[in-house]
């Protein structure tokens, strides 16, 4: 069965261009010759969305659902090429037009907002919106313009909105633990700025620490969250000396890249320095040596927030949080 990926590959575009294609997403900067690609060779490889089979395969068609003339925008703070290359994100939007199939809603627009752009709350005629991340403080007066709302990886104001987050500080007690276990105490931390301040991994990792009174700031490397940051950052890390015999890293990315700068270091994962990810995208199993990493559900956090809007739109008014949980998955780069 062809996938978008494939289609993607043979149109010369990224996944997310075509998954935006064939969900008729009108705010999608493309030529018409790119759109027609897309579609002749979606066509050739006889692709059908879940939207199609679920109709295919149901006596009810969308058009048939309580909710087909629900529509749900979803804001995101990356540009496409970024929402290909950062798992967890690109998992959270595809969970949100899953759930929006499941349920038989008919249209889920994205609004595509720059980094540090506070954006306007004029969102067209939909009934509902998701916010993806916070790449900046809300205007939380502003957002209560808005007649529905979730928040997904982000909390601005529990007492008004309802969001689906994970709990860090389990996740990052989850990490040190695990390390603390083998016999770590001089353990770094490698991960991605917020432009609205600390990032809660970073914040925990710090706390618990702290407690502990192992916390050297100088073990602290901060930057972008992709790659090669994390090799940067790695890199950075090996030529100041005194290496930390661990890390704690932000996301897999980061963690790849921060393993090959170690080899390429002449240094040894898991002997000379043990790594922790976050997130278990497909790759991690796949590293030399396998990723170490927190397994995160970023699918069920999009459909989680689609299916708190229709209970909003239902009629209920009381703020609800759900945290999804995430577990430990011990692989070979902490050495057990």
């Amino acid at each position: 069965m062809a996938t978008i990926r494939d289609i993607a590959k043979l149109a010369g575009v990224s996944s997310v261009t075509v998954s935006r294609v064939l969900n008729k997403d009108n705010t999608l900067s493309v030529s018409d010759e790119t759109r027609q690609r897309i579609l002749t060779i979606t066509e050739e490889l006889n692709y059908q969305t879940p939207r199609s089979r679920r109709a295919a395969s149901s006596k009810e068609t969308p058009e048939d659902s309580e909710f087909s003339n629900i529509k749900i925008g979803t804001v995101m703070f990356l540009t496409e090429n970024q929402e290909e290359d950062d798992h967890y994100f690109h998992a959270i939007r595809q969970g949100v037009e899953k759930e929006c199939v499941a349920s038989g809603i008919r249209t889920a627009d994205i609004f595509r907002m720059e980094l540090f752009e506070s954006p306007k709350m004029e969102f067209g005629d939909v009934d509902g919106v998701i916010f993806i991340d916070r790449s900046y403080d809300f205007n939380i007066q502003n957002v209560k313009t808005l007649k529905h709302v979730v928040f997904v990886d982000s909390a601005p104001d529990v007492e008004s909105f309802d969001s689906v987050v994970i709990d860090f500080e389990r996740v990052a007690k989850l990490a040190l633990d695990h390390l603390f276990g083998l016999g770590h105490t001089k353990i770094g931390y490698i991960g991605g700025n917020r432009t609205y301040g600390k990032d809660q991994r970073q914040f925990y990792f710090e706390r618990y620490m702290k407690e502990r009174e192992l916390l050297n700031p100088e073990h602290v490397y901060m930057g972008g969250w992709w790659i090669p940051e994390g090799n940067r950052l790695m890199k950075e890390a090996i030529s100041k000396g005194d290496l930390p015999t661990a890390f704690f890293v932000a996301n897999d990315a980061l963690a790849i890249g921060a393993i090959h700068a170690i080899k390429e270091a002449g240094l040894r994962v898991p002997e000379d320095v043990a790594i922790v990810g976050f997130n278990d995208i497909d790759m991690a199993e796949y590293t030399s040596p396998p990723l170490t990493t927190i397994r995160s559900q970023p699918e069920l956090m999009g459909r989680m927030a689609v299916k708190l809007l229709i209970d909003q739109i239902k009629g209920r008014e009381a703020p609800v949080q759900v945290v999804v949980p995430a577990k430990l998955i011990v692989r070979n780069s902490c050495g057990s």
